[in-house]
């Protein structure tokens, strides 16, 4: 307890002595023995840019100076950047200026822009910075958006950076806000976490003690670096550090998963994170002779966060990547949220994650029971969960009943609330919902400070934090936020037969660990004899091709069937239970074909052809769906939706890559977003070239942003390592 104490204070006086990022930079920038840089690599994994502190803080000042001309100290600036090393310019100065830093991945396809406009319009922001080519979009989202429109926006590779009109470094208030970090999820109410300077300090001090970081350390990432896990624990981490940083592009990672490996054993990484899917695509995806070579010994730490923490991914990852140097307690399982700045608590450096065998029955009555170990088939059931490590110094954590407000016993699982000095200011103007959140008190205790409440279910298991669900009805999938009534409004806009406001979207597991989403929508009474199957598709079409979002079952129930509360809101977990109870009167359900699991799928084909001759391009991608999709040939068929099929967005990314490849030709990521069934891919490589409009489905209501960026954004703040 007493080392315990004495990093805890070392931490504390390390953030003081710190004082804001920005400083931290100069610092840097003047030492003439500083370690820090920062390498970009392209998506072949070769270094497109490399950038010194010193060069680093000298393009800031100078984008410093223009955010001086163009805003108030204090004022939000937007970034909306492709991944590259102006994000991190654009960020800096305005840390450097003293104003609000905004950052939001741009859409990836040109109509997705909801989530956009919404972030631009919440934050209040009459300033927007772009790089890495987003500029040419910018006339678009200008002419189709007032919002948009109104902005003014500045292209930094255009920019003319004088050094004579850099910005001097601006002093500020530790306590004042340093950034706005927007939640993803949600297109329609965005909510903005205030982060001051000393929550964000204080939050890379303990991170800092928590694993090991100095400026000996190298640090590797493809963490989109406009969300909280790639932006802090990424990028910021190592200024604060003095440690250099080598970045790639999400995109790269999902094409190559090998090239993240590859960065780490090239550049000596010892630290890195992902969420647990991540680490399972490498597992999938980095085929034996692309493992020759790589050497994996110089990691210090893997954060695994972000998602639900699979043990068995793990296992499975030190199985396979134990021979070329990976070692078990390499692996850091953590907790985190963007309300909490980021990190909550970290499995420290040198040790193994703890797992835990729970008696699921005990479990479900809101207990935490240790299972004794199985000797005979007829053993209870047991669920094997991960901790997520210990709070970090001065960070108190409590499992309270988030009915009555009162602390649980030690056995109780509860809602996990948060305190400390990295929790927060609030909710960017929204005060309601920031006194809801933030700042609340234990019933019966008294602590001035309060705490914050996180949503997710847990307890405190030997001293470790072990997350067991959720409160709230956030769907989270392969490390992205999805809310159901985002999936609920745009299903029931697919169809006129289907009822407005009478929907409920909830996830499962499936028999692999994995998440399935499952949606039980009423019909119109007139509708309840109609043929469900043109229901089905037009449903699951219009929630992959505006959520890219893939449903798993879709369930049509009578009039009148969805549960509610008395006050007529949509109980979403008890529509789940309903349903899993077969309590629920069903008209029709549908499986998409992957969920099926049917067996028999046919390999690839061995020998490439030509692109222009639709036969075999037609062939060619139902065999590479059936293998990729584990279906017979025969189940895939040129006019079935991919969505129908069951292909994930991140089975999207690979097509699309793959496809290019074959045919010769450079493909955007969205490709099967825009061409959604096989007949119109086919019709668009082979034929005259057509706009993705005209083939892909038109579906009513408001269009909603489902970026590969969200799908690999950290769930409400980035390093929510629930299990």
């Amino acid at each position: 307890m007493a080392e315990a104490a004495a990093t805890g204070a070392a931490a504390v006086t390390a953030a003081a002595q710190a004082g804001t990022i920005a400083l931290r930079l100069e610092a840097l920038a003047r030492a003439p023995d500083g370690r820090w840089s920062i390498t970009f690599l392209d998506s072949h994994g070769a270094v497109a840019e490399h950038c010194t502190a010193a060069a680093l803080a000298a393009r800031v000042a100078a984008v410093a100076g223009v955010l001086e001309r163009e805003s108030a100290p204090g004022a939000p600036v937007l970034l909306v950047f492709q991944p590259c090393v102006d994000f991190l310019v654009a960020f800096l100065a305005c840390q450097w200026s003293g104003r609000l830093a905004v950052p939001i991945n741009p859409p990836r396809r040109h109509r997705l822009i909801a989530r956009l406009q919404a972030v631009a319009a919440d934050s209040g922001a009459k300033v927007a910075l772009t790089g890495g080519g987003v500029a040419e979009q910018v006339a678009h989202w200008r002419a189709d958006s007032t919002v948009l429109g109104a902005l003014r926006w500045h292209d930094l590779g255009g920019l003319d950076l004088d050094p004579a009109r850099a910005a001097p470094l601006r002093a500020v208030d530790p306590q004042a806000t340093c950034f706005i970090q927007y939640t993803s999820g949600s297109t329609a109410l965005p909510k903005g976490v205030e982060v001051s300077h000393a929550n964000l300090m204080a939050d890379m001090a303990r991170m800092e003690a928590a694993w090991g970081l100095s400026p000996a350390s190298t640090m590797v990432s493809w963490l989109p670096a406009f969300h909280d896990l790639g932006l802090i624990f990424g990028l910021l981490q190592t200024l604060f550090s003095g440690c250099p940083v080598v970045q790639m592009a999400p995109n790269s990672f999902l094409q190559r998963p090998v090239l993240w490996l590859d960065a780490i054993t090239r550049f000596r990484g010892t630290h890195t994170a992902a969420p647990s899917f991540a680490y399972d695509l490498c597992n999938r995806r980095i085929a034996p002779e692309q493992r020759e070579g790589l050497d994996l010994s110089s990691l210090v730490m893997a954060m695994n966060a972000a998602e639900p923490i699979d043990p068995q991914v793990m296992e499975t990852f030190t199985d396979t990547f134990g021979p070329y140097g990976f070692r078990r307690e390499t692996f850091a399982p953590a907790y985190g949220l963007a309300e909490s700045t980021l990190a909550v608590t970290a499995s420290p450096v040198g040790m193994a994650p703890r797992l835990f065998t729970l008696d699921p029955g005990a479990l479900e009555a809101g207990r935490i029971a240790l299972a004794p170990p199985s000797t005979t088939p007829s053993a209870p059931r047991r669920s094997v969960i991960a901790g997520c490590g210990a709070p970090l110094a001065d960070v108190p954590v409590a499992i309270v009943d988030p009915q009555t407000l009162r602390r649980l016993p030690p056995d109780g699982v509860g809602e996990v609330w948060v305190g400390g000095p990295t929790i927060a200011r609030g909710y960017w103007r929204r005060v309601e919902e920031s006194a809801a959140t933030f700042g609340v008190r234990i019933a019966g205790e008294d602590d001035p400070n309060g705490y914050l409440r996180t949503g997710d279910l847990g307890a405190m298991i030997d001293g470790e934090l072990c997350i067991t669900g959720r409160i709230k009805d956030l769907i989270i999938l392969s490390g992205a936020n999805h809310y159901p009534q985002d999936i609920e409004r745009v299903a029931q806009a697919a169809h006129p037969a289907l009822r407005i406001g009478s929907g409920a979207a909830f996830s499962v597991a499936d028999d692999h660990g994995g998440v399935q989403v499952v949606l039980v929508q009423e019909l119109e009474r007139t509708q309840r004899r109609a043929d469900p199957d043109p229901l089905f598709s037009a449903i699951s079409a219009a929630v992959w091709e505006n959520l890219e979002l893939q449903l798993a079952r879709i369930v049509l129930v009578e009039p009148g069937a969805v549960l509610r509360t008395s006050s007529g809101k949509i109980q979403r977990s008890a529509n789940g239970r309903a349903w899993r109870d077969g309590a629920l009167p069903v008209i029709a359900e549908w499986r998409s074909a992957r969920e099926r699991g049917r067996a028999g799928a046919v390999p690839s084909a061995s020998q490439p052809v030509p692109g222009g001759d639709a036969a075999a391009l037609g062939s060619w991608l139902r065999e590479w769906l059936a293998q990729r999709l584990e279906l017979p040939v025969s189940e895939v068929a040129a006019q079935r939706g991919l969505s129908e099929l069951g292909l994930t967005s991140i089975d999207a990314v690979e097509l699309a890559a793959a496809l290019g490849a074959h045919c010769g030709r450079e493909l955007p990521q969205t490709f099967a977003f825009d061409y959604p069934t096989i007949g119109a891919i086919v019709a668009h490589l082979c034929g005259p070239p057509a706009e993705p409009a005209a083939v892909a489905r038109k579906v009513a209501g408001p269009r909603q942003g489902g970026d590969l960026e969200e799908l690999l954004s950290m769930i409400e703040g980035g390093a929510r390592g629930r299990d």
